[in-house]
């Protein structure tokens, strides 16, 4: 067998810069790989990068950055509000001063449903936060300019306080005739047919993920947002807003190591018992002029990308100078804005599957920013696997091709399309591979590259969850090939996993996690299916459960003496 692929290690691992990390994504990828990527696969300036499903941004920013032209698409208007807003410069004068109008009319009156009172000294604080357990309000977490930061448990003022601003919230904020001067929103967790998300837990509607206090004071800060002038000032003073919504939400968990924040840290409505109730103020301030924040981020934008111009038509985009980028909110499949044979590279991130429900999680933020009304007339046609939407893995499939086909058709001959894909199940990557192989493309290669760090989730499950990306690189070809493949069998597939896994561990000359197995082995069998024209034509199990039924046989199992999981098992050889 080769040698590893060529650019396996060819970008190192690299975090995230402050115009991209202000606002929180899921499956955000590196911009470090998508700037060597486009660097790689277009040769000049004013070249045209599309990305179908573009999420965050990333890939125009990178674009831009490099003096190329970008496309971005993308079906959920919550990626064309984050792309939009990432892109749009806005001084750092302008920000601040409406940042100071905000705090002299909101600050006292958001802080005030916070104070509560230091126990060693009696003075009067603002807490940073409160915890909840079990809906019960637990302890507040404060900084007193006498006694430092302290946790201690809330005592009864702390809760007659509270009980006195849900009683205001019901009256002011929450009355039936829906006359209240402050809006929040109470959009379903449920599709229209009458099912639950597929990704909640106990609460059914927008407004339940958060407390009475968190409602009324981030419906006070909306309203006075949405009071602003101009519309770009506006507009990135409510990016700030979203950008920290969710950390005010019951999803935040209260972390041992970090006792005064925390994070959405699950990809999911889900039901946390023990939460933090963040102070509103504070997450706004930080929003802004924090290390993460607006002020920043946009000092990082004009550092990196200067003239940025947005144009609504593609003629546009051909003519004007760089750095130019065309987005488009509508689903791939019913592109009509981009002719066939104009763009010259191609680099996405689509769904994958089942694992994220890009629609579901964005709606938090839609909801808040009431741009999502109706989940189903928005979502619809969102490519993903989701039984309660009866969108089945055929489906999905069908619906990737159709995706597929229209990005085969934008691009010119002879040019490239890169698709990154993270997703721990080998059925979902073969139907990303088989779909692309139908649709016309070559394979061209397939690389893995690891994370810039551990995402939450993956710490959690060291010993299951995908941690990294592969890239999986295909060329459209000067004319359409007819291409013939046959299919390949269980069994043979069975063999071929067998015989790269026993390889790859001999090279190593070590015992590996099964991760990295995972990791390794997919770039050797796609070339090795690509050159034997074969195709999975089926759902193959999962790499793991193949390798087990050869424990004893082919494999043993050591216990990695640095593990501290009992799940941290390296493969070896018998």
């Amino acid at each position: 067998m080769n040698e590893y692929p060529a650019t396996v290690n060819v970008s190192p691992p690299h975090g995230h810069s402050p115009m991209y990390v202000m606002h929180k994504f899921f499956g955000r990828k590196q911009e470090r790989l998508i700037n060597h990527y486009i660097r790689t696969f277009t040769q000049d300036e004013g070249e045209i990068v599309l990305d179908p499903f573009c999420g965050s941004g990333v890939t125009l920013g990178e674009t831009l950055r490099l003096k190329r032209k970008a496309i971005g698409v993308d079906i959920n208007p919550i990626s064309v509000f984050v792309t939009r807003n990432t892109l749009t410069f806005i001084s750092g004068k302008k920000i601040l001063e409406e940042f100071k109008a905000i705090e002299n009319d909101l600050k006292n009156e958001i802080s005030n449903l916070y104070k509560t009172t230091c126990s060693k000294c009696g003075k009067k604080v603002t807490a940073i936060c409160f915890s909840w357990q079990d809906s019960n309000l637990y302890d507040k977490r404060y900084f007193c300019s006498q006694d430092g930061k302290r946790v201690e448990k809330t005592d009864f003022k702390d809760i007659e306080q509270y009980n006195g601003i849900r009683s205001y919230f019901e009256n002011e904020f929450n009355n039936l005739n829906e006359s209240s001067t402050y809006w929040f929103p109470k959009n379903p967790l449920y599709y229209s047919n009458g099912r639950a998300f597929l990704k909640k837990e106990r609460y059914n509607h927008i407004h339940e993920l958060f407390t009475k206090r968190n409602i009324a004071s981030l419906a006070l800060l909306l309203h006075r947002i949405n009071q602003i002038s101009p519309q770009d000032l506006r507009s990135s003073f409510l990016f700030a807003f979203s950008s920290m919504v969710h950390l005010a939400s019951k999803m935040t968990p209260v972390r041992p190591t970090r006792p005064f924040s925390s994070s959405w840290i699950q990809p999911s409505y889900w039901y946390c018992p023990h939460n933090m109730e963040s102070n509103v103020w504070e997450l706004f301030e930080r929003a802004i002029i924090g290390k993460q924040g607006l002020l920043k981020a946009k000092r990082d934008l004009n550092r990196k990308i200067q003239n940025i111009k947005k144009v609504n038509t593609f003629s546009e985009l051909e003519t004007s100078p760089n750095p130019t980028y065309f987005l488009i909110n509508t689903d791939i499949t019913r592109l009509t804005q981009i002719p066939e044979n104009s763009v010259d590279y191609v680099i996405t991130d689509p769904p994958y599957g089942h694992s994220i429900q890009y629609g579901e999680l964005l709606y938090l933020w839609g909801s808040w920013l009431n741009v999502v009304n109706d989940y189903n007339e928005t979502f619809q046609d969102e490519i993903i696997i989701n039984h309660r939407q009866d969108k089945s893995i055929s489906e999905y499939e069908s619906l990737l091709k159709l995706a597929l086909n229209k990005i085969y058709l934008t691009l010119k001959p002879d040019k490239f399309c890169t698709i990154t894909f993270h997703s721990p199940n080998l059925t979902i990557r073969n139907l990303l591979y088989r779909s692309a192989i139908q649709t016309g493309f070559i394979f061209d290669e397939l690389v893995f590259h690891a994370p810039a760090r551990a995402s939450a989730k993956s710490l959690l499950q060291p010993a299951g969850s995908q941690q990294g990306d592969f890239f999986f690189h295909f060329k459209k070809p000067l004319k359409k090939l007819k291409q013939v493949f046959q299919p390949i069998t269980g069994e043979e597939l069975e063999k071929w996993i067998v015989e790269i896994v026993k390889d790859i561990i001999v090279k190593e000359e070590n015992p590996l996690p099964y991760n990295q197995i995972q990791n390794k082995l997919d770039p050797f069998l796609y070339e090795k299916l690509y050159k034997s024209k074969l195709l999975l034509n089926f759902n193959p199990k999962e790499v793991k459960k193949t390798l087990k039924k050869y424990i004893g046989i082919e494999f043993s199992l050591f216990e990695n003496p640095d593990g501290k999981s009992k799940n941290d098992i390296l493969w070896g050889l018998v």
